[in-house]
């Protein structure tokens, strides 16, 4: 690991124009995607995963918009880039750091727990197509509900995964049902044009594959390149199908199916078409999560003072409080904060958000920006290990980890979406676990 980066530092100093500063990021995030490669197969590393979609978005999306001269004018980075990344990498690195503690004692999932997973699995069969079923109805009836229901009955949608993985790691390897499973997720996102779910949910399958089938390195490395130029096809024809799809709203699922499919082969046939200047510039701007934080950190304190951690606090009772205790609590979904902390008002349907690093800085500057990246991360790796720990009694709990971290893996999320998330999700989990033992007498 060492000589490589070593290697690879020597490499980017001599033959790039790279400063130091983003040489720096740029190992760390080397740093991260060579454990993520060694961490598939044991387990669920979701620390790693988080790290790695921060430090791309942070930092990689960055290093690209300073050095490529692909710089939008409204959507590049606004600030030197020493004045940047002097924040943003260590800020980064003392999250990752918070994240990976052994808190509880834990430092990650053994391999003995991996093992069981079969074992596990195989005796919950009956709880799985319960899961199933509660997952697909959820799916059904997320339409038909008041606003109020609708994020509850959108977590419980979720379980179809978790009812699919235990299926898939059973002894029995069910492939049928995590086929079908997929083929839903896939016509949700074309209905929507929002692909989120989709990749999150495809990283975590990529993680379920390789608990259950070995995957030489070779392989692990002939699946990253091809999963990253799907990503780039998949973000050349993504805002195309979506301006198509959002306005008109009465095609069908077939139609969607059939344009989307035909978009995807239209570009496989030319792929030169991913590598023009707009599309570049485009690609480049929606990896890059930095021109945002850029944004705020110079917008404050000059325009608008610190938060001296007032949206933290908000943050946290909004997650934990219920509203009618709470009925001034914030609201998630960003639009509050890009308006406060970058003076950007965003149009109606519109989804921008400053993201946690950024919303540190607007709250306590870049020193305790830095210290709460760290404290945050230890509380994501109080309940990642709190999980790890109730695994060694119940293995299936290690399916269970991307149902809690679905959101919060994500890099551009600020707090109160991150905690609502993680907050809302135990609960449903525990909703779920006590209905399924007490009233339905089956274990999951």
């Amino acid at each position: 690991m060492a000589g490589i980066l070593i290697c690879l530092a020597i490499v980017l100093l001599a033959f790039t124009s790279l400063s130091l500063w983003a040489v720096t990021g740029s190992l760390f995030f080397g740093y991260i995607l060579i454990n993520l490669l060694f961490g598939f197969g044991e387990g669920i590393p979701v620390n790693l995963v988080i790290g790695f979609i921060a430090s791309l978005q942070w930092i990689i999306g960055p290093v690209l918009s300073y050095y490529t001269g692909i710089n939008h004018p409204f959507y590049g980075m606004n600030i030197p880039e020493e004045a940047y990344f002097s924040y943003i990498i260590p800020g980064t690195f003392l999250y990752y750091i918070g994240l990976s503690l052994p808190v509880f004692s834990a430092q990650q999932i053994s391999l003995s727990q991996v093992e069981k997973l079969e074992e596990s699995t195989s005796s919950k069969t009956q709880g799985a197509y319960y899961l199933l079923g509660l997952g697909f109805a959820a799916s059904l009836l997320t339409s038909f509900v008041p606003p109020s229901l609708y994020f509850f009955l959108y977590l419980l949608s979720q379980l179809k995964y978790i009812g699919a993985f235990y299926l898939y790691l059973s002894k029995s390897g069910n492939k049928t049902v995590l086929y079908v499973v997929s083929a839903f997720l896939l016509l949700e996102v074309l209905a929507s044009a929002i692909f989120h779910d989709l990749l999150l949910w495809g990283l975590f399958f990529v993680f379920i594959y390789m608990i259950k089938n070995y995957v030489s390195m070779p392989k692990k490395l002939s699946y990253l390149v091809l999963g990253f130029f799907m990503l780039l096809v998949l973000q050349t024809v993504k805002y195309q199908y979506r301006n198509i799809a959002w306005t008109n709203a009465s095609l069908s699922s077939l139609a969607r199916t059939e344009l989307f499919t035909t978009m995807v082969f239209s570009t496989l046939l030319s792929p030169e078409s991913m590598f023009e200047q707009k599309r570049n510039e485009n690609t480049i701007t929606r990896v890059n999560q930095g021109w945002i934080i850029a944004r705020v950190m110079n917008y404050v304190p000059y325009n608008q003072p610190f938060a001296n951690g007032e949206t933290i606090e908000n943050a946290f009772k909004a997650s934990l409080l219920p509203r009618f205790i709470s009925d001034s609590k914030a609201t998630a979904g960003g639009r509050e904060n890009m308006l406060r902390f970058t003076g950007i008002e965003l149009q109606q349907g519109t989804s921008m958000n400053i993201s946690i690093i950024g919303e540190a800085y607007a709250n306590y500057g870049r020193t305790g920006g830095m210290v709460f990246m760290l404290l945050i991360g230890l509380i994501f790796s109080f309940i990642l290990r709190f999980i790890l720990v109730k695994s060694l009694d119940n293995p299936t709990l290690l399916v269970w980890i991307p149902f809690l971290f679905l959101q919060v893996i994500k890099a551009e999320t600020d707090l109160i979406t991150t905690l609502n998330y993680i907050v809302k999700a135990s609960i449903a989990m525990f909703i779920v676990f006590w209905l399924f033992r007490n009233i339905l007498k089956i274990e999951i």
